[in-house]
């Protein structure tokens, strides 16, 4: 195989392996132990009741934080993860790409050079 088809090749396959863009999430799972205010509670003498957030940062320092319900953090953590998979996904295409342009292949098979 050529190399110009095995780079095309390789960016095809990840592309293909991605996971659906609708199930991502950029952010961070942060844990919290929190107390009520009862005085008879557990949480006053232990802990403190656990409670999981959703950190997103922005630009200029904005921070939001989203509150994670229990039954919600397999599929926030698979979001963050698919969010991963998604970036390094994004890295592999982007450095296949600029190998493409570096040695003048076009994706798309067709000749480019010499045209102005």
């Amino acid at each position: 195989m050529n190399p110009q088809r095995a780079l095309l090749l390789r960016r095809q396959r990840i592309v293909q392996h991605l996971p659906p863009l609708i199930e991502v999430i950029r952010g961070s799972l942060v844990e919290r132990r929190l107390r009520c205010g009862k005085p008879t509670c557990h949480c006053a003498r232990g802990e403190g009741h656990r409670v999981w957030y959703l950190t997103v940062s922005f630009a200029r320092g904005r921070t939001e934080q989203v509150t994670v319900p229990v039954a919600w953090l397999p599929t926030v953590q698979r979001w963050l993860q698919n969010y991963l998979r998604w970036w390094d996904g994004l890295e592999e295409v982007s450095a296949i790409n600029r190998d493409l342009l570096r040695k003048r292949w076009s994706g798309a098979g067709a000749a480019t050079r010499g045209r102005r």
